[in-house]
């Protein structure tokens, strides 16, 4: 009975340890096997790094992860895509002449075609002919191009002047220079190059002064900053807080009534505004400060917009106003002259500062015929009660033109 019990015990531990075994055993994974692609063909034999390339064929897969292509032994580092029958690959920037490979999955395929590096065309520089600087073009200005790389076929050339096309391309067309005439209606921005599949962002940016917009810095100067509030540069200063507008701005004998013939203020720390301070100074009559604008304004529709703090009491006024030719802005008897107009709010009671405002204005005018403008500040600023203390005061921080 022993034997047959240690029989039965020996039998137990042998199925104990078959069952332990089978519970630690991994699970069994099943080997799959991608099926390999067929290429058929690709797009083009030659190009520039930057371009695109596409493979035709079948059982490409449709994770772009899963393709590997290389240029001359250089692979690619950009996979655009893959659907199974066609893969958009990037020509990488260091590709070399050479067959084309091509890996999906794990199935290379040594050479699916020859693929010629061509080197890519080189923009030096692009000018304007404008009077007004090379980086400023109205429509049907031209443009020059200069660089390497451009061959002599300007068909094979486009180019867009921030998305609006050029109307063409000027001959003759050398490998190291074109000119292109700029179009009706074009935003300021940079100028596109396309040729043969590829794509050059051009610098500088080619402003056009008579499109939609903020066109201040095109036809004014010495505006200030609308983001500080201030900024108008000075050409006269006494190191404390007095001095006189600079250049482009032109003030009248009328306008100087601080001691030492001075107009303008600015703080301490140099940011400036267009100022008129009556306190302990003689009163404004008629005073003017004004700008031309740098060139003629295109026939249309403007506006000038301006932020500025009023202390300016109800006995006395200051506009800005738009007139027509570069000599300046009407006195008051004249002002109905002026192309445009607004009055600054004078809110202060006669012989107080209060109340004050601080407020963004605005004046439109039109511009029938192409021509220069002046635009200013015109003020009558008179004593408060007969008495310099308190007197008027205001600021202006800002001025910007817009085209409508």
């Amino acid at each position: 009975m022993k034997r047959i019990s240690n029989i039965v015990a020996l039998l137990l531990c042998i199925t104990i340890v078959a069952f332990i075994t089978s519970c630690e055993k991994g699970p069994q994974y099943e080997k799959f096997s991608y099926p390999a692609q067929k290429t058929t063909g690709i797009s083009a034999q030659s190009g520039y790094p930057g371009t695109y390339l596409t493979i035709t064929g079948s059982n490409f897969d449709t994770l772009p992860q899963a393709v590997k292509v290389w240029f001359g032994g250089v692979l690619a580092d950009s996979v655009i895509s893959s659907n199974g029958t066609q893969i958009v690959v990037k020509v990488p920037a260091q590709a070399v002449t050479g067959k084309v490979s091509l890996q999906v999955w794990t199935t290379l395929e040594d050479s699916i075609g020859y693929y010629t590096v061509l080197p890519a065309p080189v923009i030096k520089s692009v000018s304007s002919s404008s009077k007004f600087g090379t980086n400023i073009a109205l429509p049907g200005d031209t443009v020059t191009f200069r660089g390497t790389g451009f061959g002599t076929d300007g068909s094979k050339i486009s180019i867009d002047f921030n998305g609006t096309p050029a109307p063409k391309i000027l001959s003759p067309v050398e490998d190291s220079i074109f000119q292109v005439v700029a179009p009706e209606d074009f935003s300021t921005g940079n100028l596109h190059f396309r040729m043969n599949g590829l794509t050059i962002i051009a610098n500088p940016a080619i402003i056009n002064p008579t499109s939609s917009g903020d066109i201040t810095p095109y036809f004014m100067a010495n505006t200030g900053d609308t983001a500080k509030g201030g900024g108008f540069k000075n050409d006269l200063y006494d190191g404390s807080r007095w001095g006189t507008l600079a250049a482009p701005w032109v003030e009248n004998s009328a306008a100087f009534n601080k001691s030492g013939g001075t107009i303008g203020g600015w703080s301490k720390d140099g940011s400036g505004v267009i100022c008129w301070e009556t306190w302990s100074n003689t009163p404004v009559i008629n005073g003017i400060i004004y700008q031309p604008t740098t060139m003629p304004l295109p026939a249309g529709d403007y506006t000038v917009t301006f932020k500025y703090y009023s202390e300016i009491q109800q006995n006395s006024t200051v506009y800005l106003e738009v007139a027509a030719g570069d000599k300046g802005i009407p006195i008051l008897a004249d002002i109905s002259t002026a192309m445009a107009s607004v009055k600054l709010s004078n809110p202060a009671v006669v012989g107080t500062t209060a109340p004050n405002v601080t407020e963004t204005k605005s004046v439109n005018f039109t511009v029938t015929t192409s021509q220069v403008v002046s635009i200013g500040f015109l003020g009558n600023l008179t004593w408060g009660n007969g008495s310099a203390n308190p007197g008027n005061y205001f600021t202006v921080q800002w001025i910007k033109l817009i085209k409508n």
